[in-house]
């Protein structure tokens, strides 16, 4: 048997899509009445034999489990897909006006800018409090200066050199603005830096630009799927830096609004860009993938940075090199040391830094800022890249308008990019657009041990350090009029039960005058066709815990309103609690989203239950 997918299976009886002169249309696929898929059995076709209407995508490799990520591809190409599923949830295209979103920002040549067209270095418009004349004050003198604008966070530009700072205390309000669905804030990647000079600054090294072309609506294995969405402000033949969700990111498809020519670039340290043909604004939703390892992996046992190959491996000024491995050599690791063993300790090194007072100045700025363990995301960022590419260890500094964080480069079997966050320190995070989108969660928690310091950051779901937040997207999207999930306990399960209740399927009535139970429900996927088996286990237990060994579990296809709509199975306990079953969802179900649920429906020993 396959290992259980979650507590809580979301299955989808799959809808499939026809772009028609009339619109979209949504046509059910039963087996009986449609002619068998082609010989790789991916596609199925009308009963004509013509028009595809869906397509099997093939299953992440190393998901432990996970549902597989699907694309709708009716038309296999370049043009944008009407919709992607992600662990059964529906990402829908995004809009395709030249409307800003509220909050919403421009991608120009110069970086970051407000939607109104202000300059980076302009203030906010507003209507400034009239500063009271003192009571004392000469009605002849001249009127005090104005205040000198706020000056923008020089994340929002788009530069190729950065310097370091020794503004090392906690940051006041960041904004962020969510591009991708599912979004990656705070990891947007704006800008990627890889090289350093002789005075530490970090750098854009010399490369060529690298054209990208679409490469078709296609979900490969270990891979994962994000739209994007942003409006641009266009040059002809100009190159506008384009956000990107990992460095390995590939582009699959893209449309522009209103329709302008538009071809696709990165350089060397893989920051994207888009160039125009045309002038003007300009709307791009584009769907971009990233291997599922970027997010988090485990890192080798058995390599060195011996293993980096020749042509990765960083050069950088003599004084620099000297002056990370010697700090280096203080946290005990060195350029020989097993690589999972070095990267370990300086990310739990620079993890541990907290905003506050900066150090006392010597004339290197890098050992102020490292051996002084303080600083927010920027601080911390640069003095892990610095060592990591004295020691030679490839690395960047990758910065959005509101965090900066690092990615490093693993040798070994299977090679590649992993994205490194080492926290930071600010007031508030505003996150702008993101309420439209859906959290991404990494598959695989990342490999890095977790010091106080970092831990107390992403506590309650912080993000960028940011001791609050708003408008975080929601971990899971609620479809229109779905109400909210019901409370816990003897009141939320017996209202439940209640709304469940459905005339094709008898319901075990909530009993309190019986000790309650819990029952578990694992599945081992998430989205379905009409006729497909999924294995389903689980356990019920009684309120202290304990196997509950007599009684019946059914087995129940709920729709997004509550009720019941099929009875795929009963079966019975063991003498564990535990159930285990192989059904297969009904050839005539209607498609849609539906809930696995399991119901114990009791005994005179003990009341019912209802899974999670």
């Amino acid at each position: 048997m396959r290992p259980p997918r979650s507590a809580r299976a979301r299955v989808v009886a799959l809808s499939t899509l026809l772009t028609a002169a009339a619109g979209l249309t949504v046509f059910g696929m039963a087996q009986a009445q449609t002619p068998p898929p082609d010989e790789r059995g991916e596609v199925s076709r009308t009963p004509d034999g013509r028009a595809i209407l869906h397509r099997r995508l093939p299953t992440a490799a190393g998901a432990r489990g996970q549902g597989p990520i699907f694309l709708y591809d009716p038309v296999r190409g370049g043009s944008l897909p009407r919709e992607l599923l992600r662990d059964g949830q529906s990402l829908p295209t995004p809009r395709r006006d030249t409307t800003p979103a509220g909050g919403e920002a421009v991608y120009a040549e110069a970086g970051v800018l407000p939607a109104d067209g202000r300059g980076p270095d302009d203030p906010a418009p507003s209507t400034p409090e009239p500063t009271p004349t003192p009571p004392d004050a000469d009605p002849d003198a001249p009127p005090a200066p104005p205040a000198s604008p706020a000056r923008v966070d020089p994340r929002r530009l788009s530069t190729d050199a950065v310097n370091p700072d020794r503004a090392t205390q906690m940051e006041g309000r960041l904004d962020y603005h969510a591009v991708f669905d599912p979004s990656i804030v705070p990891f947007k990647r704006n800008r990627a830096f890889d090289g350093v000079g002789a005075d530490y600054t970090l750098q854009l090294r010399p490369s060529t630009l690298t054209e990208l072309r679409p490469v078709g609506n296609q979900v490969d294995a270990g891979r994962e799927v994000f739209w994007g969405s942003l409006l641009v402000d266009g040059r002809a033949g100009v190159d506008v830096p384009l956000p990107s969700v990992s460095p390995d990111s590939r582009i699959l498809s893209a449309e522009t609004v209103p329709d302008v020519g538009v071809r696709f670039f990165k350089d060397g340290a893989d920051n994207y860009y888009v160039r125009a043909a045309t002038d003007g604004r300009f709307r791009l939703v584009f769907v971009m993938d990233a291997p599922t390892r970027y997010f988090g992996r485990e890192l080798p046992t058995n390599a060195t940075l011996r293993d980096v190959p020749r042509d990765m491996q960083p050069a950088v000024p003599d004084a620099v090199g000297r002056a990370a491995r010697t700090f280096a050599s203080t946290l005990g690791v060195s350029a020989r040391t097993p690589y999972d063993v070095l990267v370990g300790k300086l990310v739990a090194y620079f993890r541990a830094f907290e905003p506050g007072d900066p150090p006392a100045s010597t004339e290197d700025i890098y050992l102020d800022l490292a051996t002084g363990r303080k600083g927010v995301c920027r601080h911390r960022t640069f003095a892990l890249v610095v060592t990591a590419l004295g020691l030679g260890l490839p690395a960047r500094y990758v910065y959005n308008e509101a965090h900066v964080f690092a990615e490093l480069w693993v040798p070994g079997d299977e090679p590649g990019w992993l994205r490194v966050d080492l926290g930071g320190g600010a007031e508030e995070l505003v996150v702008h657009a993101g309420q439209d989108k859906v959290r991404h969660r990494p598959r695989t928690r990342d490999p890095f041990d977790r010091p106080d310091a970092y831990a107390r950051q992403i506590a309650g779901d912080q993000a960028a350090g940011a001791m609050r937040t708003q408008g975080m997207p929601p971990a899971t999207r609620r479809r229109p009029g779905t109400p909210p999930a019901e409370p816990s306990g003897d009141d939320g399960l017996a209202s439940r039960l209640s709304r469940l209740l459905d005339a094709r399927v008898r319901r075990a009535v909530p009993d309190q005058r019986r000790p309650p139970t819990r029952t578990s429900l694992s599945a081992d996927a998430s989205l379905l066709y009409r006729g497909d088996k999924v294995e389903l286990t689980g356990q019920v237990v009684d309120n202290v815990g304990r196997p509950v060994t007599q009684g019946q579990v059914q087995l129940l296809l709920v729709d997004d309103e509550g009720r019941a709509v099929a009875l795929l199975g009963v079966t019975a306990l063991g003498a564990d609690g535990r159930y285990a079953a192989e059904l297969a969802l009904p050839d005539d179900q209607r498609p849609g989203r539906y809930d696995l649920v399991a119901e114990f429906t009791g005994t005179p020993a003990h009341g019912p239950s209802v899974s999670d």
